[in-house]
């Protein structure tokens, strides 16, 4: 979706990030300063990518960490359905970069918490988990800058997502893309019942 070419002030692009582990969360906050430059030299173009996947058991796992550490009932493995994971491109404006919460949980970063202006803007949930962060599309798939995160650390998260907006800026764009994976339960069909 094509953002208006209407301009605005960005003073900072800020975000939350959490870390979950069997100790509990810890958060803190980065934030991408203003009018940063930045050497772009080292970011390249790439050919049209394909989806990027994070494996279902590293996908499972992390929401049950989440769960685990949030107090909520963690669904035995005996009772669990089967998974589909779906892929959704969103196109993050930057006035709504610091609505999205991340948690490190352990074999993923998971989005923990949307803000609701980014849920209506972009289709982002929480328990998503973006793999792909890129900026500078050239209108045929290529990116100027990209980083595949998939099953990545919080903190390898959290520095492609502020260096994808620091390019952004600089660039004078008015959006990074995010990838992300939804974990999708299976239902059984009426005849299946």
């Amino acid at each position: 979706m094509k953002q208006p070419s209407s301009s605005f002030i960005i003073t900072a692009g800020a975000f939350i990030l959490s870390t979950v582990s069997n100790s509990g969360c810890g958060a803190f906050t980065s934030v991408t300063p203003k009018n940063q430059v930045r050497d772009n030299s080292h970011y390249s173009s790439t050919a049209t990518w394909m989806a990027t996947l994070v494996s279902q058991a590293a996908f499972v796992n992390g929401i049950d960490v989440l769960k685990a550490d949030m107090g909520m009932e963690i669904i035995p493995d005996e009772q669990k359905p089967m998974y589909a994971i779906g892929k959704l491109d969103a196109e993050l404006p930057l006035e709504l970069v610091g609505g999205i919460r991340f948690s490190d949980c352990e074999t993923v970063t998971l989005i923990s918490q949307v803000r609701q202006d980014v849920v209506d803007k972009t289709g982002i949930s929480s328990l998503d988990t973006i793999v792909a962060i890129r900026a500078g599309n050239d209108g045929e798939g290529n990116y100027a800058y990209q980083s595949d995160v998939r099953e990545a650390s919080i903190q390898n998260t959290a520095q492609a997502y502020t260096e994808a907006i620091n390019f952004a800026m600089a660039n004078s764009l008015t959006s990074i893309q995010l990838e992300v994976n939804r974990l999708v339960p299976m239902m059984p069909s009426q005849e299946d019942l």
